[in-house]
């Protein structure tokens, strides 16, 4: 999930809302229930009564007879405590949201585009409309989104004189504009979610130009021996060989084959035109950087399932955080469904967490089996480059160009299209958006169309995408058969069904043990897709899926990978199974995903959590009596993996900056102009990393000596890190175009700091030094007289980082608490529009405790992540990070779970349960969540009874 950013919106809406009235009514949240214990409730088109027990979280127990009443009651409960964050994320969804506020906000108009072009609304309803009538899915979005509309009838439709609760006066505004939700929606936000976590067209077009940057950049046979010397750029900072070479297993029975190395490398040639609609396709997906559709680089999760045999109980236990956008109110809403307490549909009785907006139970446990997910990173979307034949409908010299068809296998293929029409708020007609459609491929995207470069001509270029979430798929009936699992036969007949974005499910049984399966649709590709090899000086040569691929029948999918060799495990003689969105099965390893006799993917996590992970499991599981606490303070590791690798050579290269540096005429230059306190500077930053012990608390309000000079080193370390890499790498990106992300990043210069001789910009003799040993990244182009060392750099990052934390949080040295910079805010979801300073946000803006946020722990690629922008120099906050905290232990009498989610369960920040869960999350803590029935009703905070209308 990601933040939907609308501070643009706030800002426009908020001269006119001032006149709203802003007290709250009932529709606002299980607050309203707190001082009546038992409440009662009349909706129609239940089969039967329903009973509810909110507990002291205010987890809805549902108790129901039939499955449609338990998802009718679960919609009328979820939009109760979430209904405005709900209607938002379905507007953005659907691209509708022009239609309730486009005349105040016009660039809501290009947002809505956005999602018409990847067409969830689209897909949605194809999907409702194929499923047969008695499909589980389809009758229980039916009666899901019943009970959403029942809500939104009594409580703002029907409503005369409507006031929405603090914090969501929004919904007033718009009131006039709200409608009804459709079935079809569920489908079209469950399709948004998979896409969220699978697409990758952006990637392929980032990482192409890239590719071209760099070779535009630093040709091999340069004149210029310095641009010559990088002819390896692209090797060094784009490889997908991981930092750290720990995958959750080896290649299935099936993939364990010899590496293929007789395809030949076959390098596409693009032509300007093509170029052009690269830079043109690249310059429309840099532009969802503002939106709902900007592609986190930091989304994520982790998840490992531990075995029986290595526990203090004898019993599994499931543990599971997945990583992604922190907002308010969180992605996730507790549930729980139960048809077994009244002997009713299916006997059903499972627990969890649902999205805002989809029904049921995603991520869970049930009386048998618990269940967890990550994104597995498969490639499951490829961009083709077109070569397209357009018609002029202008004239010679006022040209009008409209595609027409492009060449497929020697022929040509008509194109199609569609027409999307998008109601704008204030707009009599519709604004109508015209996508093409190559059919064998998908949606053209619109930027990149490329018309002839003269009127004597016909062919241009266009780029589509071909993604496995075109084809209509039911991801919900997974999910729905997982919710009366009895073993690991179940899970596996249910996820026959998951068929886009593969992701890695878990789960443990206590009868069955362990287990983990990243089954889906992955495509196949025929070999002249996947050419793709390094040169001897590490110049990229061949193609491969991760690129824009020729589009004319030559790099096809030609099937779907069989299930049988998709990654699995169970019940490993490790004793346990973990993911952490990094390579599954190794055949990255050697930075190459080609060369394998399957291709999977290969823009998987650099592999620091999973290693991590690893070395505290092989620990655990060595020493034996693990229990759920050891699993929750895993959740919680935040040891410094990049500052444990790469401390010394900071220490080494200080301590050569202050001592002799007459083997380094750069380093001597550097250090001879500083004054005795820059010198100070670099003794202070030595000394400070040298007592380093890679803990990364926040320190704030911290008095312990040994917490403070932690949290103080971490501070300096990370600063001095994020002056780093501009310093070395900024030339180079600069002129490529692209530049690494931050995890990519900052493993390059763990690489130049630590093992520089594997890298192809490693030069022994550079320009006239004839003794440099390094890597030539560390040396500034724009320097022309001068050859930068690595020593140098790290001197100018220590200055830079001192300089900026004196200015930002003072000369005292003991207050640069890393908390004071390491923040997180979880930003509101529904527009702000009185100006109330987004009091629906934890902490809002302007909190007394938190003005700048959470104080948060961890540094670059924690365990409990926490990663920040390396390229922002000014703002270490991060926006995503665990959206929930889950532990489970499979016993013979049924679950125990913990939890904690960053937020609360209900909306309005007038409900107690607005940001309870917060202050749990933000210190990592995972209180038991209430499973059993005896449980649940010594826990009981209130009960709602909720009985068919006549």
């Amino acid at each position: 999930m990601k933040t939907v950013k609308y501070a643009a919106l706030v800002a426009a809406l908020a001269g006119c809302g001032d006149n709203l009235d802003r007290n709250p009514t009932d529709g606002g949240g299980s607050g309203s229930d707190a001082g009546t214990p038992t409440e009662t409730l009349q909706l129609a088109n239940l089969d039967g009564p329903v009973d509810v027990s909110f507990d002291d979280r205010a987890i809805p127990h549902i108790y129901a007879k039939t499955v449609h009443d338990l998802l009718l009651a679960e919609g009328y409960l979820m939009a109760k405590d979430r209904f405005g964050q709900m209607e938002f994320i379905r507007r953005g969804v659907l691209g509708s949201l022009a239609e309730i506020a486009g005349g105040l906000m016009p660039n809501l108009i290009a947002q809505d585009q956005q999602s018409r072009f990847l067409g969830f609304q689209r897909e949605g309803k194809a999907i409702y409309d194929g499923l047969a009538p008695d499909s589980t899915s389809k009758k229980g979005a039916d009666a899901f989104v019943d009970g959403v509309n029942q809500w939104l009838d009594a409580n703002i439709l029907q409503v005369a004189n409507y006031h929405a609760p603090t914090g969501l006066e929004a919904l007033a505004l718009f009131k006039n504009n709200l409608s009804h939700w459709k079935p079809e929606d569920v489908f079209a936000l469950a399709r948004y979610q998979a896409w969220n976590l699978s697409y990758d067209a952006d990637s392929d077009i980032a990482r192409t130009q890239a590719r071209q940057g760099a070779l535009t950049a630093f040709p091999a046979l340069s004149v210029d021996p310095k641009l010559a010397a990088r002819q390896g750029v692209y090797e060094d900072m784009f490889t997908d060989k991981p930092a750290r070479a720990d995958f959750t297993t080896g290649p299935s029975a099936a993939l364990r084959q010899a590496k293929n190395t007789s395809r030949p490398p076959v390098a596409p040639v693009m032509s300007a035109s093509a170029r052009t609609a690269l830079d043109g396709a690249g310059a429309y997906f840099d532009a969802f950087s503002g939106g709902m559709f900007r592609r986190d680089p930091h989304i994520g999760s982790n998840s490992w399932v531990v075995s029986g045999d290595a526990t203090a109980s004898g019993n599994p236990i499931l543990s599971n955080d997945p990583h992604l956008s922190l907002i308010a109110p969180g992605v996730w809403w507790y549930v729980h469904l139960n048809t077994a307490a009244m002997n009713g549909e299916r006997m059903i009785d499972t627990e969890g967490v649902a999205f805002a907006g989809l029904p049921g139970v995603v991520l869970g446990f049930n009386e048998k089996v618990a269940w967890s997910a990550t994104t597995a990173g498969y490639d499951v979307t490829d961009v083709y480059s077109e070569q397209v034949t357009f018609q002029n409908t202008g004239t010679t010299a006022i040209p009008v160009w409209v595609p027409i068809s492009v060449k497929f296998n020697g022929g040509d293929v008509a194109i199609t299209h569609i027409d999307e029409s998008i109601v704008v708020q204030g707009q009599a007609t519709p604004t109508v958006l015209r996508l093409y459609v190559v059919p064998h491929h998908g949606v053209i995207i619109p930027t990149s169309i490329t018309p002839p470069a003269s009127g004597n001509l016909t062919s241009g270029s266009a780029l589509s995408v071909r993604y496995t979430g075109q084809d209509d798929s039911d991801e919900l009936s997974f999910f729905n058969g997982l919710w009366d699992a009895k073993d690991f036969a179940d899970v596996d007949a249910a996820q026959t069904n998951f068929k886009v974005g593969a992701q890695n499910f878990s789960a443990v049984s206590k009868t069955d043990g362990i287990r983990w399966s990243s089954s889906a649709r992955v495509p196949t590709r025929v070999a002249a897709a996947c050419t793709f090899t390094y040169d001897a000086g590490g110049v990229p040569q061949g193609t491969s899926p991760q690129f824009v691929l020729v589009g004319d029948g030559s790099m096809e999918w030609n099937g779907d990978l069989p299930t049988v060799m998709v990654p699995h495990d169970a019940n490993p003689a490790r004793k346990y199974i973990a993911t952490a969105n990094q390579d599954n099965i190794g055949n990255t390893a050697d930075g190459n995903p080609c060369n394998d006799a399957t291709y999977l993917g290969g823009d998987f996590d650099v592999g620091y959590r999973e290693h991590r992970i690893r070395e505290k499991l092989d620990a655990a599981v060595a020493a034996g009596g693990i229990t759920p606490q050891q699993m929750s303070e895993l959740q919680a590791e935040t040891k410094s993996s990049i500052g444990e690798k790469t401390r010394d050579s900071f220490v080494a290269a200080l301590n050569h900056a202050l001592g002799d540096t007459s083997d380094d005429a750069v380093l001597a230059a550097a250090v001879g102009t500083l004054d005795a306190n820059q010198k100070a500077i670099l003794t202070d930053a030595r000394d400070r990393l040298m007592a380093w012990t890679f803990a990364t608390p926040h320190g704030v309000g911290a008095t312990d000596a040994a917490e403070v000079s932690d949290s103080v080193a971490t501070t300096v370390f990370n600063v001095m890190l994020s002056r780093l890499v501009p310093l070395t790498i900024g030339d180079e990106t600069s002129r490529i175009g692209r530049a690494p992300g931050t995890l990519q990043a900052t493993r390059l210069i763990e690489w130049m700091l630590t093992d520089p001789t594997h890298l192809a910009t490693y030069r022994t003799i550079y320009s006239t030094n004839l003794t440099y040993n390094q890597s030539v990244l560390w040396d500034d182009l724009g320097t022309d007289t001068v050859l930068e060392t690595k020593d140098e750099r790290i001197v100018r990052a220590v200055l830079a980082a001192y300089g900026y934390l004196g200015t930002r949080l003072g000369n005292d040295r003991t207050q640069w608490r890393w908390g004071r910079l390491h923040t997180v805010r979880f930003d509101q979801i529904v527009p702000d529009v009185v100006g109330g300073g987004n009091v629906v946000s934890i902490p809002p803006v302007g909190d007394a405790t938190f003005p700048d946020g959470f104080p948060r722990h961890g540094d670059l690629a924690a365990v409990d992540v926490g990663n920040f922008d390396i390229y922002n120099t000014t703002n270490f906050m991060h926006s995503s990070g665990a959206s929930q905290r889950l532990v489970v232990e499979m016993s013979a009498d049924g679950p125990t779970a913990y939890n904690a989610l960053p937020g609360g369960q209900v909306e309005t920040p007038d409900s107690p349960h607005h940001a309870d869960e917060a202050e749990l999350w933000r210190q990592n803590k995972a209180p038991q969540i209430w499973f059993k029935k005896s449980d649940i009703d010594a826990h009981t905070a209130s009960k709602l009874t909720i009985t068919p209308k006549p």
